[in-house]
């Protein structure tokens, strides 16, 4: 069998809760409909007058026999709203002492080594190559600027491309 990428939540091995997918274990948890849709919380009228920076992190799990090579990771769909933005870093494949966040909001100097780039279609940020049974954690960055004005729906897509 080749390659076969899927996305999980962070948190803990049981973790299921978007909101709690602040690094950590990899949870068994895959990431798909509804979970990508709500990976990030409601912003508050408050975050949304002040501006607000939040963290969540994802593991790229290759479930496959063979390795993914050629991996790439991007927002192929911006978010829907003009005051928000989604930036992507990565710690690397198979983190020995995977950072942990003690909140969403908490980036301390846990983050520093992590390089936050936004990466569209047209520049995607490459990772190593994937192992069979192994992960590369991904750390995402979601910006809102300030006097961000009220969007009831905020959606963006991540794709994740590999040969």
């Amino acid at each position: 069998m080749a390659a076969t990428l899927e996305l999980r939540l962070t948190g803990g091995a049981s973790n299921s809760d978007p909101d709690l997918s602040l690094g950590g274990v990899q949870s068994s948890a895959v990431v798909s409909g509804t979970a990508m849709n709500n990976l990030f919380d409601n912003v508050s009228p408050d975050e949304a007058s002040a501006g607000d920076t939040e963290y969540r992190a994802v593991a790229v799990r290759n479930t496959g026999d063979a390795a993914a090579t050629l991996v790439e990771i991007y927002m192929s769909t911006e978010t829907s709203s003009p005051s928000s933005q989604i930036d992507l870093g990565s710690e690397g494949v198979d983190p020995g002492s995977p950072i942990s966040l003690a909140d969403e909001s908490d980036s301390t100097n846990q983050l520093s080594g992590i390089t936050f780039t936004h990466n569209t279609s047209a520049s995607k940020l490459s990772l190593p190559d994937i192992p069979a049974g192994s992960e590369c954690r991904i750390w995402l960055e979601r910006t809102i600027s300030a006097s961000a004005g009220n969007t009831s729906n905020d959606e963006g897509t991540i794709t994740v491309d590999y040969a």
